[in-house]
């Protein structure tokens, strides 16, 4: 911060030499006297005099030759007197207009750091000294002390563009931490109102969800599980979303569901990251609690049950349109319904793959491919991520069948474009 204030002062000097060298080097030409006066003196000199030669004149002093040349010449030197004033009344202008740069040069660094403070970024200055204090804090109070700070300065930036989600999210985020969960609903929920149905918008909603859960007193509400569902509608696999439900069931000690939900997550992770590897070992205690009969009852459970195998391929037509950058969505639902039974979402892969979808890929609890006889499967690829179909995706969906009558699996091969 300090460095920005010397390099601001250095270049605001180098800017005012431009303005107060050239006045500097200015000679102004001196008043000597009021110019208005001055100008209704040469006219009575001049009215006078010429009164004079008007009166010789008449007495016959001078010769009426004598009186025209007098008079020509007085004139002259009348006009000649108000050319000079003139000039010098046009230099006295010229003179106060020196003010204005002057005035310039005061004005203009004292409203641009005025404007800066109002409407720019003045207030980030403190950003960094603040991250600077929270790297530095010694006690848990400095630590709290820093982040209360941390918040009031991105909630003054939330508060002048609400359209900056990145920003929006540490916000609320951070609220979360803080336990301040009245203020992370808030900022989530404005959030959500501006954000189009994408991915990013089920991200938002898995915190908004969890925000209301814990401001509940960890309670699943009609409230909590509506932003549940509408987050699972655009992302079957949001993280968030299945670490509260994998919570909730843990606490209402409905180890089973808690597991599927816990494993559903670490499908989705690196194998080798150190989140997988917090989540394995959570997975493993859970598993330690259970009396060996219902951990079998767990694991057969997530094996029971039906499920419907997968082979999906990229028709060459198309494949020139598909890159890393987009998402596959695979699913299964009934006919008459659009909501998925059981539903996945991957990074494009390598074409052709195996995908099995199960009850453990269920988006609510109380539908299921074991909650249906006759399903639908599709696959599709989308270009801006988003679970919902949008023009220019690429897709297949199969012709209704059995699910009990299914035991091969189904080639999908994406070669339909979405109009």
């Amino acid at each position: 911060m300090t460095s920005f204030w010397l390099y601001s002062a250095i270049l605001l000097i180098f800017s005012l030499l431009f303005i107060l060298v050239p006045v500097l080097r200015y000679r102004p030409v001196i008043k000597t006297a009021d110019n208005e006066i001055r100008k209704q003196k040469n006219i009575e000199v001049f009215q006078q005099s010429l009164a004079e030669l008007e009166q010789d004149k008449a007495e016959e002093i001078i010769s009426a030759e004598e009186f025209e040349k007098l008079k020509a010449e007085l004139q002259r030197s009348f006009l000649r007197d108000m050319e000079d004033e003139k000039s010098r009344t046009k230099a006295a202008k010229q003179s106060s207009n020196k003010l204005i740069p002057l005035l310039c040069l005061l004005f203009v660094p004292v409203f641009s750091y005025s404007l800066y403070e109002v409407v720019g970024s003045a207030r980030d200055l403190a950003l960094p000294e603040i991250m600077q204090e929270l790297s530095a804090a010694e006690t848990a109070e400095q630590q709290l002390d820093g982040l209360n700070r941390l918040a009031d300065l991105l909630q003054q930036r939330y508060d002048r563009n609400n359209d900056d989600i990145q920003n929006g999210y540490m916000l609320g985020t951070l609220y979360l931490e803080l336990e301040n969960f009245d203020e992370a609903i808030t900022v989530f929920r404005s959030m959500t109102e501006l954000m189009e149905p994408s991915p990013d918008k089920a991200t938002v909603l898995g915190q908004l969800a969890q925000s209301m859960y814990m401001a509940a007193g960890s309670n699943m509400t009609p409230a909590v599980e509506q932003v549940i569902a509408e987050a699972q509608s655009l992302n079957p696999n949001e993280f968030t979303i299945l670490s509260l439900l994998a919570i909730d069931s843990f606490m209402n000690e409905n180890f089973a569901q808690a597991l599927a939900y816990w494993r559903r997550q670490l499908a989705q992770l690196d194998r080798n990251s150190q989140q997988a590897a917090v989540l394995s070992s959570r997975i493993a205690q859970v598993e330690s609690l259970l009396p060996a009969s219902a951990l079998a009852a767990t694991q057969a459970t997530e094996t029971q049950g039906p499920s419907v195998s997968l082979v999906i391929e990229l028709d060459d037509s198309i494949r020139e349109l598909v890159d890393d950058s987009m998402r596959l969505f695979v699913y299964a639902r009934t006919p008459a319904m659009p909501m998925p039974l059981a539903a996945q979402t991957l990074s494009v892969p390598d074409f052709p793959f195996e995908i099995t979808l199960d009850d453990s890929m269920a988006m609510i609890a109380n539908m299921t491919l074991s909650s249906a006889q006759e399903v639908i499967v599709g696959a599709r690829v989308s270009r801006s991520g988003n679970a919902i179909a949008q023009s220019g995706d690429i897709q297949v969906v199969s012709e209704p069948f059995t699910l009990a009558e299914q035991d091969e699996a189904i080639i999908l091969t994406i070669k339909d474009i979405v109009p």
